[in-house]
């Protein structure tokens, strides 16, 4: 199961890849260390949550760390109640 109240493995995405769908936030961080700065855990559980409709928005590296900050384009929010503003 993955913890989406912070930074998640990206090691983990790709050795659990169902476990996405459990995810509940529509932003998540992403996190993967690489010696040889290849990060192919970070492409394959980006490729795994692009193909279920996340995005990524940012992306920052430093020396062998990069962090994903990735959106749930199809999250909605739970227990909202749509107001006639809202519809405009």
């Amino acid at each position: 199961m993955l913890d989406d109240s912070k930074a998640i493995a990206a090691r983990d995405i790709v050795n659990e890849p169902d476990a996405v769908y459990l995810l509940n936030r529509a932003y998540v961080i992403i996190s993967d260390s690489s010696v040889n700065a290849t990060f192919s855990n970070m492409t394959e559980a980006i490729n795994i949550l692009y193909d279920l409709g996340w995005v990524a928005v940012d992306m920052s590296y430093d020396s062998s760390y990069m962090f994903t900050l990735m959106h749930n384009t199809n999250y909605k929010r739970k227990n909202h109640v749509e107001h006639a503003t809202d519809a405009e």
